[in-house]
This record gives structure tokens, sequence and C-alpha cells, in this order.
């Protein structure tokens, strides 16, 4: 009796399987390529805010510095156009005013500082987190593209690679949640910084 289905070669199943598995690999690397490039983007935006911290962080030195002259009666000290108190605080001869102004200026100035310091503190675990991320997103690309091999295709040595890059990834991923945890502690602790730096300075 004449059979009415063909058996597909070995051969071509062994290529069909090749192909997709081409496929596979390039989409992945295809994808993996577009997520660094926004992690490229990050890091640059990142870096620029830190440039940007620093020189915020140099002019507070530089008026910090100032105010505490002034307060110690060896210079004088006009305060910013743009501080709340639009006047001048000068400690010799007319207008003068009490220390009281000066150190209002003085803990503006350690505010200003404090929260300076956080954000570049922040902007560092941001930095750190991406750098996980992009570990983390090669160490998947890597594994798809291993895991679209069929395992009985594979030698022992394949098989034992895979499970160590798969635990790396789970140790990326626990550094990725200390790494929020630690942000988290970090903005509690400076709110409670910040109540007790706003009760002194009323003190």
């Amino acid at each position: 009796m004449e059979t009415l289905f063909h058996t597909v070669p070995e051969h071509q199943d062994e290529d069909l399987d090749a192909k997709i598995t081409r496929r596979v690999q390039r989409a992945a690397r295809r994808k993996a390529k577009q997520e660094q490039l926004k992690r490229l983007h990050k890091a640059q935006m990142i870096q620029r805010e830190l440039q940007q911290v620093e020189e915020k962080q140099r002019q507070l030195e530089e008026r910090g510095v100032m105010v505490e002259k002034a307060l110690r009666g060896e210079a004088d000290y006009w305060g910013d156009a743009s501080d709340s108190q639009d006047t001048e605080l000068h400690l010799e001869g007319m207008g003068k005013l009490e220390n009281s102004a000066l150190m209002q200026q003085w803990f503006q100035l350690v505010q200003q500082k404090n929260s300076l310091v956080r954000y570049e503190s922040e902007l560092m675990i941001f930095a750190r987190e991406l750098e996980l991320e992009d570990r983390q997103s090669r160490l998947q690309t890597e594994l798809r593209e291993r895991m679209a091999v069929d395992d009985h295709l594979k030698e022992e040595w394949q098989l034992l690679e895979e499970r160590l890059i798969l635990e790396e990834m789970l140790d990326v991923v626990e550094q990725r949640d200390a790494l929020v945890s630690l942000l988290e502690e970090q903005r509690l602790q400076h709110r409670q910084e910040d109540q007790d730096l706003e009760q002194l300075s009323w003190a």
C-alpha cells in the first residue's frame, strides 16, 4: 500500500532547527543592542549630572567659606541676589546685621550642600545599578542563545556553563535588590537628618 505521508529526512529537521536557532539568536542580539544603547544614554546623563553637582558644590564651598569668615568677624559678606534675603550682610560700618542672619545663611548653605552630597550619592547608586543591569542583560543574552540549542545536542561542559551563567545572573539580581534597599535606607536617614538640622537652625 502506498503511503500518503512522506517522512521528512532527519537532516532536514536539523537544518530547520539550526535556522530557527540562528533566528532566535539574531533577535536576542538585536534586542540586547537596543537596550545597551538606552543604558549608554542614561550613563551619559548621569555623568553630566555628576559634573554639574561638582560645580555647584564648588560654588557652595566658596560661599560657605565667606559666611564662616563673616561669622568670625574676619571678612564681610554680601548675600547672593538669589537668596531669600535680598539684603547686604555686613559686619562693619552702617547697616550691620546680627549674627542670627548670618547663621541662617550658614544653615541654608549647609542644607544645600547636604542635598548635593545626597544627590551625588544617589547618582552613584544609579550608575552602579546601570552597570549591574548591563551585566545582567549580557548574561541573559548569552544564556538565551545557549538555550536556543536543544539540550541533547550539548556536551556536559556546555550544560555546566549554562548553570554557572544562571547562578551569576541570580547574584546580579541580589546585588540590584541590595542597591534598592540601600537607596531607601539613605532616604529615610536623610529625612531624619533634615528634621534634626531644621530644629537646630531654629534653636
